[in-house]
């Protein structure tokens, strides 16, 4: 479904040059049934502040709003859950001009394993939930469960010690300035909390 024809990682940003595959929806309304299918996964997605779209949050776009920006959501709220990030984490979804049905998907990237591991895995749930659910279900939790034992192996010097990380998940600055809220396309997120 989503066919990855791009991936840049900077010292702040990943950016992700994506395409929809033909026989896919790009719009979430073109199939409620699969977007419903990621909302029940992930409700917490619904609550994200997503500025730019005519809304506050998520909720008020999610049912008629690019695919590639659903999969923007489902990445944060993967990495969220992992507390490896800052508290709140930005991104961007637009439509890539030159080229129909690919999109350029722009996310914080405190650790690039993480995001990368992240933005594949919220393709491939979202692949599970457009080619119509069924079982087994992806779980969320064992998927947050991996990215953290992935981060965690990468980590590791050679004498298989893992070196200490920022405290409270806090990374240090960028000399890259952050994204502007008030811009029309940038989406920034609330981490999602129970």
């Amino acid at each position: 479904m989503i066919e990855f024809k791009k991936i840049s990682v900077g010292p702040q940003y990943l950016t992700a040059r994506i395409h929809i595959g033909d026989g896919y929806p790009v719009m979430t309304d073109e199939d409620l049934e699969a977007t419903t299918r990621i909302w029940r996964l992930m409700p917490q997605i619904a609550n994200h502040v997503c500025v730019g779209d005519g809304g506050k949050t998520f909720r008020d776009v999610m049912g008629a709003t690019d695919v590639a920006h659903l999969l923007e959501h489902v990445t944060v709220e993967l990495m969220a859950r992992t507390n490896l990030g800052p508290d709140i984490s930005y991104g961007r979804t637009r439509a890539d001009d030159s080229a129909q049905r690919t999109y350029i998907v722009q996310l914080d990237c405190p650790d690039d394993v993480l995001c990368v591991g992240a933005l594949s895995s919220a393709a491939w749930t979202l692949q599970w939930a457009f080619d119509g659910g069924g079982e087994p279900e992806p779980d969320i939790e064992a998927i947050v469960s991996g990215l953290l034992a992935l981060v965690q192996r990468v980590d590791q010097d050679d004498q298989g010690n893992t070196p200490e990380h920022p405290e409270n998940g806090q990374l240090q600055e960028s000399e890259e300035p952050a994204p502007n809220p008030e811009d029309s396309d940038t989406i920034s997120f609330d981490q999602a909390k129970d």
